[in-house]
């Protein structure tokens, strides 16, 4: 089964999730890449989405010193931040 590391930014471990996992995490993902896309952006639903983003990462097994997959940005994110981060298809692609 095919596993990938995941680093929240500002936090020291990472975890390791299943492709489940990520398949969930990637939903909301998409959500602020539209959100991004969008011109009526809203800061606080892209927080909303980060912070469901990170308590999924968090639902994974703690892995120490492993090459992260994907890394999620801090829940106090700036709009110039998302902007760039999550620009076209977002941190998950696919």
């Amino acid at each position: 089964m095919a596993t990938y590391v995941v680093r929240l930014l500002g936090e020291s471990e990472q975890y390791e999730i299943s492709k489940e996992l990520l398949d969930e995490m990637n939903v909301h993902d998409n959500k602020i890449a539209e959100y991004v896309k969008k011109a009526d952006i809203l800061l606080d639903k892209i927080r909303e989405e980060t912070n469901k983003m990170q308590e999924i990462a968090k639902k994974g097994k703690v892995v120490n010193f492993k090459k992260s997959d994907y890394v999620i940005p801090l829940k106090d994110i700036t709009l110039d931040e998302a902007m760039e981060i999550f620009e076209g298809d977002g941190i998950i692609k696919g």
